[in-house]
């Protein structure tokens, strides 16, 4: 009888603003420092759900001090031949930096599928990584919505299809109607932080409350608010 064939792991995808422009909504006095944190802490919990589950993580990023924290957080997991940050990003968005990553993805790691995801999971947790992609369909594409319901914080294409990303405002419907499949009802609550993204202090509070990876609580203590703390 012959062995079962292991399934390919998955390239997870992650953009990233510049660290200047990124998070506009959140109105907190370390912006800057909790926008790279958040990301920090996203990219741990990606590279700590292992390497059977994501083989390897691309994030899209122009910004030199984003690149320089993210290759030192991989390199201090011993994790570095996992990680690949570009600095080519595409202007114009998230969708071109999701499609310049799967791009790069389809090249470098053939025959694997493709997991886009938001940068701003600082509640993530790696066993709900490890969830999200088991539920992800072995065909086509697969959806979970925010926790407003309305935005898009993953979106998984299996080996052999392009990503075809519609992030923005209104996402989570318009990949729906492309023909993902719903992945939310299946999943619920079983994966918290990675549905909460934070683009205000209100989020940030509730993802407080499920408990903050180290990066971000870094920061949140060094630079507390009440605005934040809420």
């Amino acid at each position: 009888m012959q062995p079962a064939e292991s399934t390919p792991p998955w390239v997870a995808l992650v953009p990233l603003k510049p660290l200047g422009a990124a998070k506009s909504r959140l109105d907190h006095p370390a912006r800057r420092s909790l926008a790279l944190a958040m990301a920090l802490d996203t990219a741990a919990a990606v590279l700590d759900a292992g390497s059977d589950a994501v083989g390897a993580l691309i994030v899209v990023t122009d910004d030199r001090a984003a690149r320089d924290a993210l290759t030192g957080l991989a390199r201090a997991r011993g994790l570095a031949e996992r990680l690949l940050v570009t600095a080519d990003e595409p202007r114009g968005g998230l969708n071109p930096a999701f499609a310049h990553a799967a791009a790069l993805a389809r090249v470098l790691y053939p025959g694997w599928g493709t997991a886009a995801l938001s940068a701003d999971l600082p509640a993530l947790r790696p066993q709900q990584v490890r969830r999200a992609l088991a539920a992800a369909p072995v065909a086509g594409h697969g959806v979970l919505a925010d926790a407003a319901g309305t935005g898009t914080v993953l979106l998984s294409a299996a080996a052999g299809t392009d990503l075809h990303p519609r992030f923005g405002p209104g996402s989570f419907a318009a990949h729906r109607d492309s023909g993902a499949v719903d992945l939310t009802l299946l999943l619920t609550d079983q994966v918290p932080g990675l549905r909460r993204d934070v683009d205000t202090v209100a989020d940030l509070a509730v993802a407080r409350a499920l408990g903050l990876g180290p990066a971000t609580s870094s920061v949140l203590a060094a630079a507390p608010s009440p605005r934040s703390a809420a």
